[in-house]
């Protein structure tokens, strides 16, 4: 942080090593680049002396029960608590007592004042203790006035302040600073004088100065009081920012203003020398009047004036780069503000530069970056004794990162922020803190890529160990990246004897893990082995996640951990009892001309020992032309030294104190790299009052050694700390039990050629084994069942029995043969006894529905297996319906059951039904199995405790007849397949003649249009022969279509043969009048012609003409009834009434009785025969009907409607439902060689289709 105080008194013997101290330190912790050591302003210039103490007393002097003020209770911390003193109050010198200690640290009382009142109060504090007096506000963030280094007499007053002569309330505020103890608090309230308030306004100061100018300062003081001043000082300070604090000059200039009247002002120039070793920089001024407080002023607080801007001492920009500013090109100077910043474009990279002085303190830039990038800046002034800082915001003015350190390069990135990968416009604010300088700016807009991000949340192990020692270090590897981590990454631990690690630090074990998913972390331990070598005493335990940078992180800075702690190792050393500097048996000298000699420089390493009779080790060694010489000093774990090297003539060609780190130097950058020659290099015991030199073994490193080697053996070793040797071989192991748990280091070398390690496992228990080495160790190891089989998966390094098929849980007993293959060297042996694997339970087999409709029933079955460890007590299971979503529709069947199985065990075989609720509506279903969703019993792997069944599809009952009112499967309304239900109402399966009618032999015929609705082979005869139309039915017509009898002419059903005794052209069998006379017209049924329908046949009728509806007689003709007949006149040839066509036509038109009487006898006769002749025709077509037997009743109906058809007795014979176009129709058959008969029956069932039905 900036470090901008006076050091405290005790420090300043630090001053002569401040260039060492300070390197690297931060400079600033927040953005205003100023700490304030109190938590007020600066009154006066008295205040700038520093604070020492902050700690309070550790014990609690005040009384459970206090009486602060004298009334019961104590005096609270907040304006809330605060005890009243009332209006006005005074009860000096007498006073009120009270109380602080550690627990009650703080007492605040309320004051009230009138107008014209001002309040003055004392505070009497224990001998030897520190408390403040305040007073302030009722936030305590307003202070009117303080006293704090004034004990045992602490002395405030709201004179002079801006609660003089007001009527207000303001508090009182007691605090404990260190101590402890009853105090006495003095109050008197009394009139307000008369008194003068000086302020400083208009302070006017040069541009430009040079350290050591003499400058003009001007300013106006005014007497705002109600009394004259008297003569007072006007003091001068500079700062780099408008607070004055600690850090800030204090000029030596001092103006002596007269006296000042009420009201009045004056105007003042005067010229002010700045010290000649003042830094360049810019700078505020500040005008103080009556600085030390001479005069009692009503308001202290107001006597102070800032310059409105700074003066720039030394060069600014102008100067520096000779003529008008170009910041990053812009041809000008870059905007002061952040509304006004330069727009630098989108996904930049790029190099810029500008410069940067007090009176130009800020330059603004904007940068567009895209979504999925970030936004890098790096600032270099060219000044490195200027400081000139970074800063981004985000459009919304966030502050995104910042740079201040104390040196460049200044930083600051979106990356490793919430914004990285944001798009947006960034502004970068380059910001002035001090100094004059160039800049150069480097800009760079890269791809954000998706990457793990390793680090530790947490480090654990034992507070100590010893040499050789297996020793465990556990932690909390979290990946805070952007992607899952899908490589291996390795995690190291080492030993320090100091804070930070350096290469040349014990790194005592290593492991990997394998990537884990982000946001999330994982617990590893890392087996490691104290070094058998290590220098004993405490160390700090690191760890570190991929050191080597094989894994590509977002963050490389992150990958590092301290142990909270020390670790002791073995017992630290009080003294050297054996000296052996250098491995040469004795003490290094201690004096030039004494130095221990190491030869000819090279990579190595040497220890020594310090203590409080050893204070110095010195060694020389020599150096060929070209070489440089590097080297580092390890403190001692309980020590402290430092290094330097000299030339052979004693001119020192480096050092390093090496305060609080161990001590590093080179001969590079110095006039000495590469001089051959010899060097003494002087190891001193430190002897500061702040570093305690102490006593043991340090190290000393030459160039790059490899790892210190110390002389090897494995005489008396206790392998894996059991105290003895591992055993010999296979045949001859160390037997190390039943379940085993052993952690340690093991050696292998010399005679000790091979170890052997024989544990077993039983009660379901599993083993991990984990054998480590050196990376450059030559030894092996074998991994043996009992009975000598090589375990196959062991890969000389690891092996565990958990998830392992086939050892997993199973009793048995190895051996771990390691051999030395003629190499030596430790390796780390770790046999870990774990508890049984937990259970498995998994879902198998599901079989659950088929195509279905909501009111079926449902069969399901399915398994559960136990695959792995021992389950002992209850689980649960369900099976429920799911549909197409994954939503629950319903549970089909769960329960709780206890079991104990074991490895693969069947724990439940399932298999019932049920029947589904009918409203289950349409749609894709399946059936899912869970078991042990609750946990009731524990599982590692809960991924394979549900499983699902097919899909299947369940059609919802009244959705499917819907539209089926029978629900036979005919619609009740076309659904466009033209198929309706003819019988909509009753159930039915015929589908010939109409869909969905009763069908009692499912012949596709409805039972009421079924030829034969009994007989699944017959379903219609068309020509209604009696023989079904199915040739190969029962009784089948073998000439469907056409009429036919019993043995017809091709079979039954087929006509008979053509027969036609009176050669009419009608059959016999068809013909009704079958004795026809020759050659005469003959109708469909075989009878003579009737054209004028009067009943006489055409061959029989003599007036074939006659009207319709005329009587007629045997001829045909018209019957005359005598109304119509002529009287003769006895000539001619007239009838002459006695109807014998006789006469001679002269007739007198009088008939005598005789012929009246003659005439009607004959129409009597005529009306007799023709009743006789009906007679005769009724009783033939009577005749006919019997005699015409062996047809069926259908026949008869035929030949019975065609006798009631001919005319007879004068009565038309003509059907009126035989329509023209029928008639025309049967014409047509006939045309084509159908008899009459035959088309009629066709026609009948296009025409009139209901005498069908």
């Amino acid at each position: 942080m900036r470090v901008r105080s006076i050091l405290l008194a005790a420090l300043m013997i630090l001053v002569t090593f401040s260039p060492l101290v300070a390197a690297g330190l931060d400079e600033k912790t927040q953005q205003s680049e100023s700490i304030s050591f109190i938590d007020h302003q600066i009154e006066n210039l008295n205040d700038l002396m520093p604070r020492i103490s902050t700690a309070t007393g550790g014990r609690a002097a005040c009384s459970t029960v206090q009486t602060d003020a004298g009334s019961a209770g104590d005096a609270g911390n907040t304006s809330t608590t605060a005890k009243d003193l009332g209006t006005d109050p005074n009860n000096g010198p007498t006073g009120v007592t009270g109380c602080v200690d550690a627990n009650d640290k703080e007492d605040m009382y309320k004051v009230t004042t009138t107008a014209g009142k001002d309040v003055d109060v004392e505070l009497v504090v224990p001998a030897n203790m520190d408390f403040d007096l305040y007073l302030v506000d009722s936030t305590k963030t307003t202070f009117y006035s303080w006293s704090e280094y004034n004990d045992p007499l602490e002395k405030v007053s709201t004179g002079g302040t801006n609660l003089s002569g007001v009527a207000t309330s303001f508090y009182i505020w007691i605090k404990a600073y260190t101590g402890d103890g009853q105090y006495t608090l003095r109050v008197w309230t009394n009139n307000t004088p008369p008194r003068p308030d000086m302020t400083i306004s208009g302070v006017e100061v040069p541009a430009k100065a040079q350290a050591g100018d003499t400058v003009d300062v001007n300013y106006t003081v005014e007497n705002l009081g109600n009394t004259s001043t008297g003569a007072f000082e006007v003091h001068f300070a500079i700062s780099t920012d408008q607070i004055l604090g600690f850090g800030d000059t204090v000029l030596d200039h001092v103006e002596n203003e007269a006296d000042l009247a009420s009201n009045g002002s004056r105007y003042t120039q005067t010229q002010i020398t700045i010290p000649a070793n003042t830094t360049n920089g810019s700078y505020y001024w500040l005008v103080i009047a009556d600085g030390y407080d001479n005069i009692t002023e009503q308001n202290d607080s107001n006597n102070e004036g800032w310059s409105a801007i700074q003066t720039t001492l030394g060069k600014d920009c102008l100067d520096l780069i000779g003529g008008p500013q170009n910041d990053a090109g812009l041809g000008a100077d870059a905007p002061n503000e952040a509304v006004n910043a330069s727009d630098m474009g989108s996904n930049v990279t790029a190099t810029y530069t500008g410069c940067i002085d007090g009176a130009d303190p800020f330059d603004y830039f904007n940068f567009d970056v895209p979504s999925g990038y970030y936004f890098e800046v790096s600032l270099t002034g060219e000044d490195a004794s200027s400081d000139i800082d970074l800063y981004i915001h985000d459009s919304n003015g966030s502050e995104v990162d910042l740079g201040f350190t104390s040196s460049y390069p200044e930083t600051a990135s979106t990356k490793l922020t919430n914004w990285e990968g944001v798009g947006d416009t960034y502004t970068l604010n380059v910001s002035h803190y001090s100094g004059v300088s160039n800049y150069t700016l480097d800009v760079w807009t890269n791809q954000s890529i998706p990457a793990p991000d390793y680090h530790f949340d947490e480090v654990t192990s034992g507070t100590s160990s010893n040499a050789g020692d297996g020793f465990n270090v556990d932690v909390v590897l979290n990946n805070s990246g952007t992607i899952d981590g899908n490589s291996t990454v390795e995690l190291k631990s080492f030993l320090s004897v100091n804070f930070g690690l350096d290469w040349y630090d014990h790194e005592i074990g290593s492991t990997t893990v394998n990537g884990i998913p982000m946001g999330t972390t994982t617990s590893v331990t890392i087996p490691s082995t104290i070094p058998i070598d290590i220098v004993p005493g405490s160390y700090n335990l690191y760890v570190v996640v991929d050191q080597d940078k094989l894994v590509v992180e977002r963050n490389d800075d992150n990958n590092e951990m301290r142990r909270n702690g020390i670790i002791t190792i073995d017992t630290a050393e009080t003294s050297c009892s054996t000296q052996n500097d250098a491995g040469m048996g004795s003490d290094a000298g201690s004096s030039a001309g004494n130095e221990m000699d190491l030869g000819q420089y090279t990579d190595a390493e040497y220890r020594g020992c310090i203590d409080n009779n050893d204070l110095a080790d010195y060694y020389k060694f020599t150096v060929a032309s070209g070489e440089t010489i590097d080297l580092v000093l390890v403190d001692p774990p309980e020590g402290a030294v430092n290094l330097a090297l000299f030339a052979s003539d004693g001119t020192e060609v480096a050092s390093d104190p090496g305060l609080f780190e161990d001590s590093e130097l080179s001969s590079a950058d110095t006039p000495y790299d590469g001089v051959a020659g010899t060097y003494t290099v002087m190891v001193n015991r430190s002897t500061t009052f702040w570093e305690d030199g102490g006593n043991g073994t340090y190290r000393l490193l030459l160039g790059l050694p490899g790892k210190y080697v110390a002389p090897f053996s494995c005489s008396g070793y206790s392998d894996t700390g059991t105290g003895t040797d591992a055993g010999t071989g296979f045949s001859n192991p160390m037997i190390i039990g039943t379940n085993p748990v052993v952690e340690g280091q093991a050696c292998l070398g010399g005679t000790d050629e091979v170890d052997a390690f024989q544990f077993s496992l039983d009660s379901g228990n599993n083993l991990n084994v984990n054998l480590s080495m050196e990376p450059t160790s030559g030894f092996t190891s074998e991994l043996f069942d009992i009975d000598g089989n090589l375990v196959s998966d062991w890969d000389g390094s690891s092996w565990t029995t958990l998830n392992n098929e086939m050892y997993e849980g199973q009793d048995g007993t190895f051996v771990l043969v390691v051999n030395s293959e003629g190499d030596e060297g430790y390796y780390n042996l770790s046999i870990a006894t774990n508890p049984p694997a937990p259970a498995d339970l998994a879902v198998s087999n599901v079989s659950c529905g088929a195509d279905m409709v909501s009111n079926e029933e449902l069969y399901y079955s399915f398994d559960i297996h136990n695959l792995r460890g021992p389950v002992l007590g209850d689980f649960s299971w369900t099976i429920e319906l799911l549909d197409s979503e994954g939503q629950h529709i319903v549970d089909i069947d769960s329960a709780t059951q206890n079991t104990y199985a074991i490895y693969g065990q069947l724990i439940l075989g399932r298999s019932s039904s049920i029947y589904l609720d009918s409203e289950t509506l349409t749609g894709v279903y399946s059936c899912q199995v869970m078991v042990n969703m609750d946990a009731m019993v524990f599982e590692e792997d809960m991924t394979n405790n549900i499983a699902m069944g097919e899909n299947f599809t369940i059609q919802n009952e009244a959705e499917l007849w819907a539209n089926d009112i029978d629900r036979d499967g005919y619609n009740t309304t076309d659904v466009g397949d033209g198929i309706i239900d003819d019988c909509p109402e009753s159930w039915g399966e015929s589908w010939g003649d109409r869909s969905g009618c009763a069908d009692l032999d499912g012949d596709g015929w409805s039972n009421l249009n079924d030829f034969a609705p009994l007989d699944e082979s017959q379903w219609e005869d068309v020509d209604e022969d009696g023989f079904g139309d199915n040739s190969t039915g029962f009784e089948g017509d073998q000439c469907p279509g056409v009429y036919g009898i019993t043995g017809g002419e091709g079979g039954d059903g087929c006509p008979e043969a053509f027969v036609d005794t009176d050669g009419d052209g009608i059959a016999d069998s068809a013909d009704q009048c079958d004795d026809t006379p020759s050659g005469v017209a003959v109708d469909a049924d075989g009878c003579e012609v009737d054209t004028d329908g009067d009943g006489v046949a055409d061959s029989q009728d003599n007036c074939p003409a006659t009207p319709t509806g005329e009587s007629v007689d045997l001829f045909g003709c018209k019957i005359d009834d005598g109304s119509t007949g002529s009287g003769g006149d006895g000539s001619g040839n007239g009838g002459d009434g006695n109807g014998d066509d006789s006469g001679d036509g002269n007739g007198d038109g009088n008939v005598n009785d005789d012929t009246k009487s003659g005439d009607n006898f004959i129409e009597d006769n005529m009306m007799m025969i023709a009743a006789a002749v009906g007679g005769i025709i009724l009783l033939l077509i009577i005749t006919i009907l019997f005699v015409r037997g062996g047809g069926d009743d259908s026949k008869d109906d035929m030949f019975a409607n065609a006798a009631f058809n001919d005319p007879m007795m004068s009565v038309g014979g003509v059907d009126p439902t035989i329509t023209a176009e029928q008639l025309s129709y049967e014409q047509q058959l006939a045309a084509a060689g159908y008899n009459p008969q035959q088309a009629r029956q066709y026609a009948d069932q296009h025409f009139r289709p209901w005498l069908n039905q």
